[in-house]
């Protein structure tokens, strides 16, 4: 009768300092949940939600030098 909501988000990013319901608080580790309050920023919950703003890319690693010439024509 109801569907349960699916989440399709990979496990390693399923962190609480992820999700739209929390706000973090710095560097101190613990982030402000709408719906738990004061939680550490590695934990999960059921009401995960990913945004994708807070996920910070990787860095761009390029060696070779002829290769970034070639990137980075004038």
């Amino acid at each position: 009768m109801f569907k349960k909501k699916v989440n399709n988000c990979p496990d390693e990013n399923r962190i609480c300092a992820y999700c739209e319901h929390s706000v973090n608080l710095g560097d101190s580790g613990a982030c402000i949940c709408d719906e738990k309050g004061l939680i550490k920023d590695d934990g999960t919950c059921r009401k995960f939600s990913l945004d994708l703003l807070k996920i910070k890319p990787k860095a761009l690693k390029l060696t070779d030098v002829e290769e970034n010439s070639l990137l980075f024509k004038d």
